[in-house]
Order: C-alpha cells, then sequence, then structure tokens
C-alpha cells in the first residue's frame, strides 16, 4: 500500500519559504503548495508552514482560524523567537472542529500543543541557500509533528534538536551574536581595511582568511587553545599601538575596547595568562 501524501502549503515566500519549498519539493510523499500574499484564498494542506516575517505571523494566524476545509489541519511557524502560543487559536479552533466532527471522544482532552509546533532553521538563510546539511533546525509542538520534522532533517542531511521554550529563546539569541553579529563584525573589519588603502579584494581575501582561519581552528580546539594575540602574551605595547592608530575613529576605537575587556573577562579562567599587573594594565587601557 502507498503511503498517503502529505500536502504542505508554505505562506510566506521570501528566503525561508523559498528554501522550504525546495527542499520539501525534492522529497517523496509531499506535495507542496504556495500561498502568496495577493491571494485571497488559502488552499486546501495538512501542513501550513508560516514562513513570513515576525510581525506578520499572528495576521496569518488569524486568518487560517477562519479557513474552512473538510480535513484538520495543522500550523508550523518558523520564527527564532516567537513562542509557540501564537499559534494557540489554531490548536484550539482544530480541536474543536475535530469535536464536532465526531472523530474524538468529546471526554478525551487532546494536548494544547496538538497540531501546532515550531521548526526554526538556526543558520543564516539567504538567497543563495540551497542545501541545509549540517544546519541545525530546533523544534517544539505537537509530537507527532516533530516526529515528521526529524524525517524530513534526516533526509535532508541536517541536524535536529527539541527544545523547550527558553532553550528555544537562547538558542536565537547564541544564533544572532555568532551569526548576525560575526556578520557584522567581517564587514567592520573590512571597511577598516578600505579606509586603510586596501582595496575591497585585498580586504576580502585578508578577513576571509583570518577569520576562516580562527573558525577552522576552533572546530578543533578549545577557546582557551586556539586564543593568540596581544591580550593573552600581555602585549601591552602593541595594544597601546593599536589604540593609537585608532583614537581618530569612534566606533571602531569602541569595538576594539569592548572585546577586549571582554577578552579579558574570559582569560581571567584560562590557566595560562598574563601576570595580574598586566591584566589591570589592559584593563585600564581598554577602559579609557
Amino acid at each position: 500500500m502507498n503511503n498517503p501524501v502529505l500536502s504542505v502549503c508554505i505562506i510566506g515566500h521570501g528566503r525561508v519559504g523559498k528554501l522550504f519549498e525546495a527542499l520539501l519539493k525534492s522529497m517523496k510523499g509531499v506535495r507542496v503548495l504556495v500561498k502568496h500574499k495577493h491571494e485571497l484564498m488559502y488552499p486546501v494542506a495538512d501542513i501550513f508552514m508560516i514562513c513570513v516575517q515576525d510581525q506578520w505571523v499572528s495576521k496569518v494566524v488569524k486568518e487560517l482560524t477562519f479557513h474552512e476545509q473538510e480535513r484538520v489541519f495543522s500550523a508550523v511557524h518558523c520564527s527564532g523567537m516567537l513562542p509557540l502560543g501564537v499559534l494557540a487559536s489554531l490548536a484550539k479552533v482544530n480541536r474543536e472542529r475535530n469535536r464536532q466532527r465526531g472523530k474524538i471522544n468529546k471526554k478525551k482532552k487532546e494536548s494544547e500543543n496538538k497540531y501546532i509546533a515550531v521548526l526554526h532553521p538556526l543558520a543564516p538563510i539567504s538567497s543563495h541557500t540551497v542545501s541545509v546539511e549540517g544546519i541545525l533546525f530546533d523544534a517544539m509542538g505537537d509530537p507527532d509533528l516533530l516526529l515528521i520534522f526529524e524525517r524530513w532533517c534526516l533526509e535532508w542531511g541536517a541536524r535536529y534538536l527539541r527544545v523547550n521554550e527558553h532553550q528555544k529563546k537562547v538558542l536565537h539569541i547564541a544564533a544572532v551574536m555568532s551569526c548576525n553579529y560575526l556578520t557584522t563584525l567581517y564587514g567592520m573589519v573590512g571597511d577598516f581595511l578600505e579606509s586603510e588603502q586596501f582595496t575591497n579584494v585585498e580586504a576580502k581575501q585578508i578577513v576571509n582568511n583570518t577569520m576562516g582561519r580562527t573558525l577552522e581552528q576552533l572546530y578543533e580546539l578549545s577557546v582557551e587553545q586556539a586564543m593568540t594575540g596581544p591580550i593573552i602574551r600581555g602585549d601591552i605595547d602593541a595594544i597601546h599601538e593599536h589604540l593609537a592608530i585608532l583614537k581618530h575613529d569612534r566606533h571602531r576605537l569602541a569595538l576594539y575596547k569592548n572585546l577586549g575587556n571582554s577578552t579579558l573577562n574570559m582569560i581571567s579562567e584560562f590557566q595560562y595568562r598574563p601576570s595580574e599587573d598586566r591584566i589591570v594594565l589592559m584593563r585600564e587601557l581598554f577602559s579609557s
């Protein structure tokens, strides 16, 4: 007997929506539909994947509460920060419809999370992203939906992690710092090099080499083992020179000092670190 086809409707056709569309279309047993914003009616589907920006999720949820179809549907949002609870009204509507159709025992209480879930890719998704191999997806909600997501991730070559509400928010903060802010740092360092007479190509090559090599090392080594530079060496003269060069550049100077102080906080736990006298001197330089 053939397995029934699972119909999935993508709502929102930006970077995340297009990625899910491509991933799901590559799978057997999945029929993919796309609901574009100019279309008034929602199609019939088993799962609605809400891939719009966070501020539009509540609007979509409200529209779906009035969506009528013969079979009960599930709803999934793909936001990193929004809680599962934004879909609560859809869970309630579907539970009530099931009761009215006599498909569940009226005395039996279904889980509040039945028919709703979150599936969030913990990685920067661009218009050029075509594979999610190795990418972590965090998920929470209806256990039946989570089993489906786990199978999807296995087929995509992605990693999969079930989380609670707090863990989900913590992961999003971690992603912002490690992805978005890393991109900001990359851009700021490249701009600094260009402002100091390096070409755009040279700046990209330099930052790619230094940042890329560092990330490669961190895959194999601990932070303590991989840490290099004037702070871990206690090189006061080098730090003086850096600050002198940056003194007329308020934003980059502040960045250098803030990261310097954060590095001092981190190495305070290292087994091998500069003397306390040097750490105090460096702290004074970064705080002045």
